[in-house]
């Protein structure tokens, strides 16, 4: 490496304060021949401060790192996990087939900015593990994001998955279920908007009416 010596930067990367940290990553991307090697060796046995810093400037750099931000998806701080996704998604390295294993992160907010990337793939192969997630995740924003992504991707055979959601003790949800069921399948059979709780519960009686004399033929 030219200029500063790798051993000077690697003790910058351990300084307390954080922008001689990232400028030490910088200065890795700069002047080593393989920066990937030097942040991988480094990022192992990284305190979280300097790892976060790292992160930071990969993220910003117009090199790709997504071989880094791949193994970060596994980072036990869901911040990094979701930056790291993120990062792959901008970089066109987002799969389907690691967004479905990622919709069982651990963490509400990382599943919900998969379901965003999920959207904009427009492909169905997903859709399953989509209503699971609408079906049966413990955060209601998560459930509903995954209903209003399901309303975009759905068709009308996909009604007997989103039936059982009218069923979900979040109001917000069930108000979500609906909207995605009239937009799957064409029908109305009222708005929730404005609705009372016991309006509601009528509109949610007469969708699981229509199913019952409906899914023979669907």
């Amino acid at each position: 490496m030219k200029g500063v010596g790798l051993d000077q930067i690697l003790r910058d990367l351990k300084d307390k304060d954080p922008e001689i940290k990232r400028m030490a990553a910088k200065a890795v991307i700069k002047q080593s021949p393989s920066p990937d090697d030097v942040f991988f060796s480094v990022l192992q046995d990284a305190d979280r401060s300097t790892a976060f810093a790292i992160y930071d400037v990969l993220f910003e750099s117009p090199q790709d790192f997504s071989s880094i931000f791949k193994q970060a998806t596994s980072d036990s701080d869901p911040r990094v996990r979701s930056q790291a996704i993120r990062y792959l998604f901008r970089r066109g390295s987002f799969r389907v087939e690691d967004g479905i294993k990622w919709l069982k992160d651990d963490d509400p907010y990382v599943r919900r900015r998969v379901l965003s990337y999920l959207s904009w793939s427009n492909d169905r192969s997903a859709i399953e593990s989509i209503t699971k997630l609408a079906a049966e995740d413990p955060d209601p924003l998560v459930r509903k994001d995954a209903l209003r992504l399901i309303a975009v991707w759905g068709i009308r055979e996909d009604a007997g998955m989103i039936i059982e959601t009218l069923k979900d003790e979040d109001f917000e949800v069930k108000k979500q279920a609906i909207y995605t069921l009239k937009k799957i399948t064409g029908e109305d059979f009222g708005e929730p908007i404005g609705a009372s709780e016991d309006q509601l519960e009528w509109i949610v009686a007469r969708w699981q009416g229509w199913w019952e004399i409906t899914k023979e033929n669907i």
